[in-house]
């Protein structure tokens, strides 16, 4: 009996140091499988960023050359000093902020609404402005084209803000349902009481505390904008020739000029990377609550 008593603490702490070992191993196992992820999404910005600063003769050898004193920054000062470049990048600021004003301006009012409103066919149609995401761009591209054509709006910067945001308003719809529906409805009603109207209460209570996830949102409909390579170039030939296009431009038929083509990738990405990592957390959180509440 006391043999037996004896044994139990024994088996309880090899049980206890087993579990130990395999948290210990899961937890490494998962560090190596992020720094894996890390370096396989990282590796090749980083390669384009070291083609924008070293000159080609330093890389296109063997053994590439990585000596900081070759380090040159004339191709971003050449870049940017180029109107050839500068006119899409301004295109593709106007499109991605004016695409980004008209869609949170809408989205915000339609969300509240589905927020605080329980009407039959709620959840239907949220999730019917998402089919919208769910259909191909290819799908629709000769249509958008025919259309815009028809309406004297292709390779126009107008063009290009209505068709993004055809498509990116029921995403905005979609994540500030959940940030509304986050707020405690005991303010509104204080708000009532005090004589304010529905337009008031969300202009004056809602939108400023749903601040964060506005700017998260507004972030990710200026990201999804400045992006866009396939409609853009679908739909403009050249005077609405926005940065991604431009980008891929430097690639030529038989050559490629690749310190160029590495440079406008730097510089289209990096705004991009800033708010991506600026807005993550709340950007993670409404593309997970989004419209699964209610």
């Amino acid at each position: 009996m006391s043999a037996t008593t004896a044994d139990r603490p024994a088996a309880g702490g090899r049980r206890r140091s087993s579990r130990a070992r395999r948290r210990l191993l899961g937890t490494i196992g998962h560090r190596v499988l992020v720094a894996l992820l890390l370096v396989y999404l990282l590796a090749p910005f980083v390669w384009m960023t070291v083609y924008s600063l070293y000159p080609a003769t330093a890389l296109q050898t063997l053994t590439p050359d990585l000596d900081p004193r070759q380090i040159r920054l004339d191709a971003y000062l050449g870049m940017l000093s180029d109107p050839s470049f500068l006119v899409p990048m301004a295109n593709s600021a106007i499109v991605g902020i004016s695409t980004t004003i008209v869609c949170m301006v809408l989205g915000s009012a339609c969300a509240y609404v589905i927020a605080r409103y329980r009407f039959r066919g709620r959840q239907t149609l949220l999730l019917g402005m998402l089919t919208v995401q769910a259909v191909p761009v290819i799908v629709l591209a000769v249509p958008l084209f025919i259309l815009l054509r028809a309406f004297g709006q292709y390779d126009t910067l107008l063009g290009l803000v209505i068709t993004y945001t055809a498509f990116i308003l029921p995403l905005v719809v979609w994540m500030l349902v959940g940030f509304f529906e986050e707020l405690p409805p005991s303010l509104e009603r204080a708000a009532i009481i005090d004589g304010c109207n529905r337009l008031q209460i969300m202009t004056r209570i809602a939108v400023p505390l749903a601040a964060p996830g506005l700017a998260a949102t507004a972030i990710l409909a200026f990201i999804t904008s400045w992006s866009d390579f396939f409609l853009a170039k679908v739909l403009t030939i050249s005077n609405a020739t926005t940065l991604p296009v431009r980008t891929a431009a430097f690639q030529g038929l038989f050559a490629m000029d690749y310190t160029a083509a590495a440079t406008a990738g730097v510089i289209t990405a990096v705004p991009v990377l800033v708010l991506a990592l600026v807005a993550q957390k709340w950007i993670i959180r409404g593309l997970v609550e989004g419209a699964v509440k209610g």
